[in-house]
C-alpha cells in the first residue's frame, strides 16, 4: 500500500488532482458546516409522514453510532490501498456533501414531532459545533453516505456488507425519528448521482482506472 502511495505521489498529474481535490472536498465541508448552522435557525416546513406516525420512537443512536462509523473506516481503509480509489472516494463524498447543501438549503423542514436527537459525538464536535441540529434532514446524510460506499465498492463481499450497514441505519434513524422516511428514500438515488458524476468526470478526464 505505501508503495503504490508512493508511486503515485511520485506522478505530478495525480499529485496535483489529489491536492486540488482535497482542497475542494475541504472547501465544500467548511460551507455545509456554516450552512448547517444556517438552517437551524430558520422557519421550515412540516410534512405528514405516515410511516413515521406508525412506528413508536426509540432511540437507538448507539446502533446507528457504531454501524455508521464502523462502515466508514472499513471503507476508507478499503479505499486507502489504493490512491486512486481514495482520491475518487474523496471526491464522490464531495459531490454527494455538495449535493446535501443544495438540498438543505432549498427544502427546508422542521424536524419530526417526535424525534430523539441523534447522540453522535463526532457530528456533535464536527459539523453541529458543540450542539444538536434537528433540521439536518433531506436527505439523510447518514444514509448517503453509506450507499455511497455500496456503490464505490468493487469487492463483493464488503459491497453487500455496506448495504446491509446502509438498510439497518436507513430504518435506524427512522426508528428514532430523526429523519422522515422521504429523507431516507431519496438517500440512495443521491448517492447514486453523485457515484455517477465523478465516475463519468473521472472515465473522460483521467485514464486511470476508475472503480465501477
Amino acid at each position: 500500500m505505501l508503495y503504490n502511495w508512493k508511486l503515485a505521489l511520485s506522478d505530478k498529474r495525480f499529485r496535483n488532482k489529489f491536492f486540488i481535490s482535497m482542497a475542494i472536498v475541504i472547501i465544500v465541508l467548511t460551507g455545509f458546516a456554516s450552512l448547517l448552522a444556517y438552517i437551524e435557525t430558520r422557519q421550515g416546513h412540516n410534512v405528514y409522514d405516515p410511516i413515521l406516525n406508525f412506528i413508536k420512537p426509540r432511540d437507538v443512536s448507539y446502533f446507528i453510532f457504531t454501524i455508521t462509523y464502523l462502515t466508514a473506516l472499513i471503507a476508507i481503509i478499503y479505499a486507502l490501498l489504493s490512491p486512486y480509489k481514495f482520491l475518487h472516494l474523496m471526491q464522490m463524498y464531495g459531490a454527494l456533501t455538495f449535493l446535501r447543501i443544495i438540498t438543505l438549503f432549498f427544502v427546508p423542514l422542521e424536524s419530526p414531532s417526535a424525534i430523539i436527537p441523534l447522540h453522535d459525538e463526532i457530528l456533535k464536535h464536527t459539523f453541529y459545533a458543540g450542539g444538536e441540529n434537528l433540521k439536518d434532514l433531506f436527505f439523510s446524510g447518514h444514509a448517503a453516505t453509506l450507499f455511497l460506499f455500496y456503490f464505490f465498492c468493487v469487492n463483493k463481499v464488503l459491497k453487500y456488507l455496506f448495504l446491509t450497514a446502509a438498510i439497518a441505519v436507513s430504518v435506524g434513524v427512522v426508528v428514532q425519528h430523526v429523519h422522515y422516511s422521504y429523507d431516507v428514500m431519496a438517500a440512495p438515488l443521491f448517492a447514486y448521482i453523485a457515484y455517477k458524476l465523478i465516475t463519468k468526470f473521472s472515465k473522460h478526464y483521467y485514464k486511470e482506472e476508475v472503480p465501477a
